[in-house]
């Protein structure tokens, strides 16, 4: 069975390879949707449900600040109508996902959509009537038992007292949501479905259609010519589509300036980082320290192209291995027996939530037509178990990807299991330090066991790529986020032409090519219209300040510190029931200094002198 699902697709008579169907996928690789309704009728039956819970909760308006049990009363509502509006949601996005193409799944997606919008809507009016309650009785109702579970919800309203509007006007743009999604939807229909990706011949005689999940993997194709070829292939066709990407984001950069506007923040950034109230200085602050850290990267770079024996590094040549005579071909079972074995060091509960997430169908794991590119994972089913996206391709690529998510699906699990649903869902600040750690804490354990030379370079490299592509590489687009959104705000159209010109020079910037460390070819410039997250309003530079974490907090656990392992720990159970900040340093990290960044850096160094060694 194993042997049969190697690979990102089958392979026809003519030798052409491509994304398998559905039905050619067994069902012990599919997720299980059962577990949030066995049938559509059981969805339309919550469906119903939820839309009585709306109602009765909107009855609440003009009695929140009555009396403590009224508004302790009225959020018990509203917070059941959102777990039960999150989990149909999750159901409706699960069955888009695995096939764009079905009209069911497009029906359901739209549908909740709608009704989150007025969920949305028809609540709006909480925050402000809230607000009306005089400050200092507020304080002393929070002090309750009552009303614990919903301290934060209560905290944060107060904190952001001057950017909450009046009820008129908080409905009118809680009814702009389903509005707000279209350059997003549009984006995603428009890279997954209606682009005709094209057809290339490797110089194996493979035909491939380089869809995105089999971008990533011929990228790293052996042989230099077919890496060129895949390169040109695939960002001429998104070069061929520019305009509508270019309206897409420019559209998705006036949606989040029109909301920072609305609400009165002086910039796109404070608005959308006071969400989860993360300083903005922890943003500007990881820009300036990855910039000065770049000579790291540029080391990186000349050390991959002695090691590719290549007189120029192009931007087509950082994807292939730099031990190309060797091929990690990892099927899906053999890669859940390694994560399990790699998590040991942060304990048995924590394997054994894990396995119960691999046996139990939590993930949806190889490419079929239709499916939605990358991967991810979805926490939002409170009383059911978190769902995760794969495309798994056999590679060590794949591997790490896999231990990644499900980083976070056991942050979802261990916070939804000890935290009341209000609670529950913590801030992305924090989401990708679960997953990062997950990696390293994998990559320590296969070198650890690792002692074939060629293997032990290949692990090593592969620690210098996540660097590159998790700290520099984000990094760069947080800049590139920052960038647009300034441009927007000071009326600068954001043609394609403005767009490439300014990604162009940020790839140039951070990957030396001024000094001499790589050549980028222009067409690459058109690279941001593949970018998925940069309509998720700055959320990228998460993963780099949560890389530099967790690599710190995964040497210090695989090590044996009880201490930072028990500390991380309750990190993943805290949920959201801190700030960002002060829930990172719950496990001991404080990332608004230097600290985290000089220790990240410096395991960078010691992997490059390792390899240097290995390779002298």
């Amino acid at each position: 069975m194993v042997l049969l699902l190697a690979g990102a697709g089958a392979q026809a008579a003519d030798g052409s390879v491509g994304p398998r169907s559905r039905e050619q996928i067994p069902e012990e690789f599919k997720w299980k949707l059962e577990d949030l309704y066995p049938s559509l009728e059981a969805f339309e039956a919550d469906f119903k449900t939820l839309t009585q819970e709306i109602e009765k909760v909107a009855a609440c308006q003009g009695r929140l600040g009555k009396s403590l049990d009224s508004l302790a009363s009225c959020l018990d509502g509203r917070f059941s109508a959102m777990k039960r509006l999150w989990r149909l949601y999750s159901y409706a996005m699960r069955l888009h996902d695995q096939d764009a193409r079905q009209t069911l799944g497009q029906e359901l997606k739209s549908r909740m959509q709608k009704q989150a919008t007025e969920f949305d809507a028809r609540l709006s009016f909480f925050e402000p009537e809230i607000l009306k309650i005089p400050a200092a009785k507020l304080k002393a109702w929070m002090k309750s038992k009552r009303l614990s579970d919903f301290r934060m919800y209560l905290d944060n309203i107060a904190r952001r007292r001057p950017h909450i509007l009046a009820p008129a006007e908080e409905k009118l743009l809680a009814q702009s949501g389903e509005l707000a999604a279209v350059p997003q939807d549009v984006y995603r229909t428009l890279s997954t479905v209606n682009i005709p990706y094209p057809e290339v011949e490797l110089s194996t005689g493979d035909k491939v259609k380089i869809t995105p999940a089999l971008y990533t993997r011929y990228r790293a194709a052996e042989k230099r010519e077919d890496r060129i070829k895949i390169f040109q292939a695939f960002w001429g066709v998104h070069k061929a589509f520019r305009e509508s990407f270019a309206a897409l984001l420019a559209g998705q950069v006036k949606r989040d300036h029109f909301f920072a506007q609305a609400r009165n923040y002086t910039s796109d950034l404070h608005a959308a980082l006071d969400a989860t109230n993360v300083p903005v200085d922890i943003y500007t602050n990881m820009i300036e320290q990855i910039r000065k850290a770049r000579p790291e990267l540029w080391r990186y770079l000349d050390l991959r192209k002695r090691m590719l024996g290549l007189s120029e590094l192009g931007y087509h040549d950082l994807y292939c291995s730099v031990v190309p005579q060797l091929e990690m071909k990892i099927a899906y079972p053999d890669a859940q027996k390694l994560i399990l074995d790699a998590v040991a060091p942060l304990g048995e509960q924590y394997q054994q939530a894990l396995k119960a997430g691999f046996e139990s169908r939590w993930t949806d794991v190889y490419p079929t037509e239709g499916k939605r590119s990358g991967a991810y994972m979805e926490g939002g089913a409170y009383d059911v178990h978190p769902y995760v996206l794969l495309n798994y391709n056999d590679d060590y690529e794949s591997l790490s990807t896999t231990a990644h998510e499900f980083g976070h699906a056991m942050h979802s699990y261990f916070s939804n299991k000890n935290q009341p649903f209000p609670l529950a869902d913590y801030p992305i600040f924090v989401a990708e330090v679960a997953s990062t750690l997950n990696e390293n804490l994998l990559r320590l354990k296969l070198l650890k066991n690792e002692a074939d030379r060629n293997r032990r370079l290949f692990l090593l490299s592969q620690h210098l790529e996540n660097f590159r592509t998790t700290v520099f590489r984000q990094a760069m687009f947080a800049e590139f986020e920052l960038v647009i959104h300034k441009l927007n705000a000071e009326n600068v159209p954001l043609t394609a032409d403005r767009l490439e010109q300014e990604y162009l020079r940020l790839l140039r910037e951070y990957y030396g090519e001024a000094e001499g460390h790589i050549k980028i070819d222009p067409l690459y410039a058109v690279e941001w219209a593949y970018i998925p997250h940069f309509y998720y309003n700055f959320y990228m530079f998460q993963y780099t300040t949560s890389f530099i974490a967790a690599t710190s907090l995964a040497e210090k656990i695989f090590s044996g510190d009880a201490k930072t392992r028990e500390n991380y720990l309750k990190l993943l159970s805290a949920g959201g029931s801190l700030y960002p900040v002060e829930l990172l340093k719950l496990a001991g990290v404080d990332m608004t200094g230097e600290e985290p960044y000089r220790l990240a850096f410096e395991s960078m160094r010691r992997t490059m002198e390792e390899m240097e060694k290995l390779i002298h």
